[in-house]
């Protein structure tokens, strides 16, 4: 089985206060808390103990957790149950450890094979994992990244704006003027940066010279230098930004998802920040809107 994972460093003083705050007490309903670097998190139970600090990543098919936080919940390295892992920069291969009664406010308890991130003990600032797909057990949710909200058990979407990958990942096309012609895109509330790759970046306008970047990957985290570029016009679903930057790169997970011949984007909650999302999982239908009417292509 194949995943497709991403770990991203937060401050832990910075959790550490979060986990104080309280979620939505409505059962249909969470209220995440938001890190400084716009990242969404929830506090989760898991097998009665906790709360632990996961963030959102809906550029996860299945769940992961820091390995010191496995350890603490019982789990031993021994390697024989292990898969193969899709993250941004790399595939590798990591163990699995069953989370028993994991659970958050707006979910009843599950469980979960989740994936072991190997995160080294010496690892100051790991959030405790990320929540992927399979934590949610509703057939029909929407995000609004905007309000950071995740609600469940929404209304059936009307529009086919994206679809439901078979392993659970959110796709869909998107369009940077006419010119460009369709983009694939990966959403990703995982990544706070929106990344295209070589084969988008020559249809743009590139700004000149580069800037240093921290890519955080599942297994470790890459400092690489990467071009910025200016993404004008941008239309997904009914969705649409008038310009933001992004950062070229030529991500592993491009080649993974068949893309790298092809024009695409990782978008990142640069843009996911002004967008609703909705999830039909019986339909595997995605639908895209803009949170308020200043994004919205109709108005």
């Amino acid at each position: 089985m194949r995943w497709c994972l991403r770990q991203t460093a937060v401050s832990l003083a910075v959790l550490a206060a979060l986990t104080g705050g309280s979620a939505s007490a409505a059962l249909e309903r969470l209220t995440f808390q938001r890190a400084p670097s716009g990242h969404l998190l929830v506090p989760v139970q898991i097998n009665g103990q906790g709360p632990y600090i996961f963030l959102f990543d809906t550029g996860a098919s299945h769940t992961a957790i820091a390995q010191p936080v496995a350890e603490s919940l019982g789990f031993q390295s021994n390697w024989i149950r292990t898969g193969d892992v899709q993250s941004l920069t790399t595939r590798f291969e990591a163990e699995r450890f069953a989370l028993n009664r994991f659970e958050f406010a707006a979910s009843g308890p599950v469980d979960i094979d989740s994936v072991v991130i190997p995160v080294s003990p010496d690892d100051a600032n790991p959030v405790a994992g990320l929540l992927g797909a399979d934590a949610i057990v509703a057939r029909r949710y929407a995000i609004d990244f905007s309000a950071g909200t995740l609600t469940l058990d929404t209304a059936t979407p009307q529009n086919a704006d994206g679809r439901v990958s078979p392993i659970g990942l959110l796709v869909s096309p998107a369009y940077i003027r006419r010119s460009v012609g369709r983009i694939n895109v990966l959403i990703d509330s995982g990544s706070a940066h929106s990344i295209v790759n070589p084969r988008l970046a020559r249809y743009i306008r590139q700004r000149s010279g580069t800037v240093p970047v921290i890519l955080n990957g599942v297994d470790n985290a890459i400092d690489m230098e990467a071009a910025p570029i200016d993404i004008r016009r941008f239309q997904i679903g009914s969705l649409c930004v008038g310009h933001f930057n992004a950062l070229k790169s030529d991500l592993d997970v491009f080649g993974a998802m068949g893309w790298e011949y092809e024009p695409a984007m990782v978008l990142g909650m640069d843009v996911l920040r002004h967008a609703v999302i909705t999830v039909d999982r019986d339909t595997g239908i995605v639908q895209i809107d803009a949170a308020d009417e200043n994004n919205s292509c109709a108005r």
